[in-house]
């Protein structure tokens, strides 16, 4: 798969990580599969658009992302998200054919889910790239 929008180069930059990879390979826009195997990586875009000035848009995009690290014990949802915080913090290049410019870290916290008995990481990023 080659990537052709921000959430697929996401995507592929995640699943593509040694790190994560030694952690899971499951990683998902939006919502949580039916009866899931965790850990699990989650992500979805919570706002940002292109970027425009007087004379229209300028080719770039300044879209936020909330990235989701779930696993059983706080220990195994901390190492995923620490694994995904250095595949993505400060990551440029291109993937696919979505070149970034800049995924930077704004905030990270830590939540427990018990109706899944879950712990998540919830880590918000900002990201330049072209459109």
């Amino acid at each position: 798969m080659s990537a052709e929008n921000i959430e697929e180069a996401i995507h592929e930059i995640l699943v593509a990580d040694a790190t994560v990879q030694d952690l899971t390979t499951r990683c998902y826009p939006a919502t949580l599969p039916q009866d899931p195997t965790y850990p699990i990586i989650l992500y979805m875009r919570v706002y940002g658009a292109g970027e425009n000035a007087l004379e229209g848009p300028v080719g770039m995009a300044n879209p936020h992302f909330q990235i989701e690290a779930w696993a059983k014990t706080y220990a195994a949802a901390k190492a995923l998200a620490k694994a995904v915080r250095n595949a993505l913090n400060g990551y440029r290049g291109t993937s696919g054919s979505v070149r970034i410019g800049s995924f930077l870290i704004q905030s990270e916290r830590d939540v427990y889910e018990p109706a899944v008995a879950c712990h998540r990481i919830i880590m918000d990023f900002s990201t330049w790239h072209d459109e």
